[in-house]
């Protein structure tokens, strides 16, 4: 008991001493991102299934710690639209598309260059829950013939994928607050198609998004 209390007693002066109670911050992202679903299969089909660039939007709240002044730990979450487009040979009006939406839930850790300069680079690795929202396609049941209208596929997609996450970027600090602007990809490490549902062989896929950048605004407590 007195070796717990003595204990104690050192790690309040050091967090006191340290200025742990400064170092929580909370902020806000925005970004546009580059969203695509990979498949080998898709893949596979060549020239017949083409993939369309699609541009998604993401937008999100987020608060950390820092560790010290260069190090730190960042949650928060980010509400994402994403999906991709397909372009097929010789018919435009096959052409579909599948549309996804998350709530995504970050673990990152943060690293950025001299803090008290007004320029540092920022950089984070760490990964991220993505609960599913919603899901809809042109395409029927996903895998089937194109369907002129978007329908409701939520059932055939997994609701919890396990993304990989990087970040790189610059930071303009201030006193209270800063700015970040990231590049920052994701990228799916667990199937985000359900497999009872998939027709034959099909591969797994994988969501990427890239983010074209990522702005961010956060507030140093």
């Amino acid at each position: 008991m007195k070796n717990t209390f003595i204990f104690t007693c050192l790690l309040g002066l050091w967090c006191t001493q340290n200025g742990i109670g400064q170092r929580f911050f909370i902020g806000a992202n925005a970004a546009l991102q580059s969203t695509w679903i990979f498949s080998s299969t898709d893949f596979d089909e060549g020239g017949l299934l083409n993939f369309e660039s699609t541009i998604k939007s993401a937008y999100g709240l987020y608060t950390g710690f820092q560790l010290n002044a260069k190090f730190g730990l960042e949650s928060g979450a980010i509400y994402s639209f994403q999906g991709q487009r397909y372009v097929t040979e010789g018919n435009s009006l096959a052409n579909y598309r599948t549309d996804l939406e998350y709530l995504k839930i970050p673990l990152l850790f943060n690293y950025q260059t001299d803090p008290s300069k007004k320029f540092s680079i920022v950089s984070q690795i760490g990964f991220q829950f993505s609960v599913l929202l919603n899901a809809e396609s042109t395409r029927s049941h996903v895998f089937g013939p194109y369907s002129p209208k978007l329908v409701d596929v939520k059932d055939f997609y997994n609701s919890l994928p396990i993304e990989l996450v990087l970040g790189l970027g610059v930071q303009m600090n201030f006193n209270k607050y800063a700015i970040r602007l990231l590049i920052r990809p994701d990228y799916s490490l667990t199937d985000i198609e359900k497999t009872d549902k998939k027709p034959g062989l099909r591969s797994p896929s994988s969501n990427f998004t890239f983010g074209l950048p990522q702005v961010g605004f956060h507030f140093k407590l």
